[in-house]
């Protein structure tokens, strides 16, 4: 049989023994696989090539089983980003991440238990700004003048048999650098889900209840051990074995080089023995005290190049 025919053979799929069309095979390791079928499987499920027939065979019956936890979670708890939710069951000390939550859905019930790591990751996007001369040629400018924006998402590490991730973005689209609220938004939901899923205590830039209750269920206040784990204060260092916040921009253990005073239990900062200029654009703090996570002139980020 030839190239063409090989391509046009009709195949059968190795799960449900349907037929698969021409465009519908999702093959695997030693077999094939519907589309139907390949709908059923978890959506953090990344190895479906590298699977076996009797490996979809297992995760497919795992799948069904979520079927009756799902059914039987209770939302104490939900963070919700622009498109992805966190949802808490702090009765069965379980959580699930998707869109939306429902039957249809499916979506995986994980333990809390099984949280490896778990981390707010930040991106920096700089895009360098142009201008029209009088010809109306663009140019650059001399010194090159830059545009941030910023990614916000979850590096979720799972000690699950399908998956061992379930990495997830914050914001729908890029957060421009003058958009503080946003900004401030998006960082404040990112360390509630890493204190919510690590049982980490978090101090929020603005006051408010750590987790919104649902259904009338209440929730704890910041700060609050979850799941029997001892919590603590924002800018403490998580445990290097499971992650953490771990702030990609902190040089120092402790924080934003201002280390959050936890011998007396409360968020004040005490000042560092050493400043602060902006390696990008030479800022430099009026009030030494009080350092922003970000310089206020070009939207770089304060981090451990800044320290002088």
């Amino acid at each position: 049989m030839g190239l063409f025919g090989k391509v046009f053979e009709k195949k059968v799929c190795d799960i449900c023994g349907g037929d698969i069309g021409l465009l519908g095979n999702r093959k695997l390791d030693d077999g094939n696989l519907c589309k139907d079928c390949a709908k059923k499987l978890s959506p953090w499920f990344e190895e479906r090539r590298h699977s076996t027939v009797e490996d979809i065979k297992k995760q497919l019956a795992y799948r069904e089983a979520n079927k009756a936890k799902v059914q039987a979670f209770q939302i104490t708890r939900e963070f919700a980003g622009d498109s992805y939710h966190v949802f808490i069951d702090d009765t069965k000390g379980q959580f699930t991440v998707a869109l939306r939550f429902s039957a249809e859905n499916n979506p995986d019930i994980v333990d809390l238990s099984q949280v490896v790591s778990c981390r707010l990751n930040i991106e920096q996007n700089r895009r360098e700004e142009q201008y029209r001369d009088n010809e109306g040629n663009l140019k650059d400018y001399n010194p090159p003048r830059y545009k941030y924006s910023y990614d916000y998402s979850i590096k979720l590490g799972i000690n699950s048999p399908w998956f061992d991730d379930m990495d997830f973005r914050l914001n729908s689209s890029s957060v421009d650098e003058h958009d503080r609220m946003k900004m401030s938004e998006m960082e404040n939901t990112g360390n509630q889900i890493v204190a919510a899923l690590t049982g980490m205590g978090y101090a929020p830039q603005a006051g408010g209840m750590y987790g919104q209750p649902v259904n009338g269920m209440q929730g704890g206040m910041y700060g609050q051990p979850v799941n029997g784990m001892q919590g603590g204060m924002y800018g403490q260092q998580m445990n290097s074995m499971q992650g953490g916040y771990g702030q990609q921009m902190n040089a120092v253990q402790g924080g934003y080089h201002q280390q959050m005073n936890g011998m007396n239990g409360n968020n004040m900062y005490t000042q560092q023995p050493y400043g602060i200029r902006c390696d990008k654009c030479g800022w430099v703090p009026e009030d030494p005290t009080q350092i922003p996570r970000f310089c206020p002139q070009c939207g770089d980020p304060i981090d451990g190049n800044d320290m002088r």
